[in-house]
């Protein structure tokens, strides 16, 4: 290693000493693309077979709970993908202790970010939970909403394509893709009858995985998520928000534990 990436690593192990290992995350303490590599490099010549996974949304309830699992159950190197914000929303990710988790300054609507970050980083898996996720604000935004659900996951998918084409990628669907629903519950030979710009967000994405799955064999695939509440939910979603309000008034409602739907894609990651 050169004089420069020693210089460079020992000030970012000291930077994530102070900031992951226990300690408040803020803006501060989020990774260059570069940087990252660096630490990538490193990590890799010690141990070769470690894979490299990249994952969105990890500030959120899927997410943080994805990075939990495969820390617990993997030699993984995980780097998450997040902006930089002048607030802080790292509260589900304060308890990680691990030097195998790494924060990285990622836009998912910026498609040179996409593809710098998948170029550099040379992933094994790209696991996608961000997204713009309130149905009633894609009224509002609908173009926002549509780029960072749908146009998102193409330039991630071209960026596969050309610089990691052995890269799994996976990424979250919604039960809104189903729409106006033809009978319950739904399956998935259910028809796509999406109402709302969130919905046909995400069931464009659908198609545009199935497209680059088909033309150029990549390893993409997309789920159907339904609600799914926990304590890392966000108080703003409207389910959540009955949540809790239920338990204020001692009314038993049983939380669904994300852990079910996650265990069945990471439990395939463990085993390749």
């Amino acid at each position: 290693m050169s004089l420069d990436s020693k210089v460079i690593l020992n000030m970012i192990s000291k930077n994530l000493e102070v900031t992951l290992h226990g300690k408040k995350i803020d803006t501060a303490n989020i990774l260059s693309v570069s940087d990252a590599k660096t630490i990538r490099d490193n990590k890799l010549k010690r141990n070769i077979y470690a894979n490299i996974v990249i994952i969105t949304g990890v500030t959120g309830q899927d997410g943080s709970h994805m990075v939990d699992y495969l820390l617990e159950h993997t030699d993984a190197i995980i780097f998450g993908g997040v902006r930089r914000l002048s607030v802080y929303n790292h509260s589900n990710l304060s308890h990680i202790s691990s030097d195998r988790f790494f924060l990285v300054n990622f836009d998912l609507t910026d498609s040179h970010s996409i593809g710098q970050f998948i170029e550099k980083m040379r992933p094994d898996y790209f696991i996608n939970f961000a997204a713009q996720s309130f149905v009633a604000s894609s009224w509002d935004f609908p173009r926002q909403t549509w780029e960072t659900n749908c146009t998102a996951v193409l330039d991630i998918l071209e960026a596969i394509r050309l610089y990691r084409p052995s890269c799994r990628f996976y990424n979250a669907g919604s039960s809104e893709e189903f729409g106006n629903v033809s009978y319950s519950p739904q399956d998935e030979t259910h028809p796509l009858k999406p109402r709302s710009p969130y919905g046909a967000s995400k069931a464009a994405a659908r198609q545009i995985v199935k497209v680059y799955r088909d033309s150029y064999n990549l390893y993409a695939i997309q789920s159907w998520l339904f609600n799914h509440e926990g304590t890392r939910r966000g108080e703003e979603f409207v389910t959540r928000l009955r949540f809790l309000f239920s338990v204020s008034r001692r009314v038993s409602i049983c939380a669904s534990n994300v852990a079910s739907w996650t265990c069945t894609f990471s439990s395939r990651l463990v085993a390749l």
